[in-house]
């Protein structure tokens, strides 16, 4: 596949994701938006919009440590629910 399909398939991907994200605020699709974001900056050659990539790579990592319960609650959640605890 050509860069440039490639880069707009990410593009679009971002953007369905995002729409995605604003109707349930999912840690883990603000994980995959960061990594797609990461993925265009890594393949980018304009130094730009690379920086811009990354910068966007960041704060939807941010994102997602910010909605991302810690792996203890979120077991304690599971097991509450199996075990009725």
């Amino acid at each position: 596949m050509q860069d440039d399909k490639k880069h707009e398939l990410l593009i679009s991907a971002i953007d369905y994701l995002k729409v995605q994200y604003a109707m349930g605020q999912s840690p883990c699709l603000a994980l995959v938006i960061s990594r797609h974001y990461r993925l265009l900056a890594e393949s980018c050659v304009e130094n730009n919009n690379k920086i811009n990539y990354v910068n966007q790579a960041s704060s939807w990592f941010g994102c997602y440590l910010k909605k991302a319960k810690p792996l203890a609650e979120a077991e304690m959640q599971i097991y509450s629910g199996v075990y009725g605890a």
